[in-house]
């Protein structure tokens, strides 16, 4: 996943909670690219505007809170209760945590983590001397 230049990006599972409801770790995909990094997070169920995503000394946090069912009628089975989706990810000093960009589709977060451009590899011409 990344060259032994790169530090690797580390996802810390669990965090603690501070509610009955419960608590989940999505399910993360990390890939990575000379460009930037990408972190697709499993969030079925989340509203545009139950994502919140914190950048801060080097720490990303994501927390989602899906909300609890609010359809009218007698249940007879539940199993997508309400939960809080929390994950903490330890981010390389390479990204550009000025340009860090996400979105939510179909369920699922896309976090777009640039890497600086002094990070990026370039290729150095060599230069012929007379």
């Amino acid at each position: 996943m990344t060259t032994e230049k790169t530090p690797s990006m580390q996802a810390q599972p669990v965090a603690e909670s501070t509610s009955t409801r419960p608590v989940v770790a999505p399910a993360v995909d990390i890939y990575e690219n000379e460009h930037e990094y990408l972190i697709l997070a499993d969030l079925p169920g989340i509203p545009n505007d139950g994502v919140q995503i914190r950048f801060e000394k080097g720490e990303l946090s994501l927390y989602a809170k899906r909300p609890d069912a609010t359809l009218k009628g007698e249940v007879i089975g539940s199993e997508l209760l309400g939960a809080d989706f929390r994950r903490l990810f330890q981010i390389p000093e390479t990204v550009d945590s000025e340009r860090i960009d996400a979105k939510l589709e179909a369920g699922v977060l896309h976090l777009v983590l640039p890497k600086a451009s002094k990070a990026k590899p370039r290729q150095i011409t060599v230069k012929a001397t007379h």
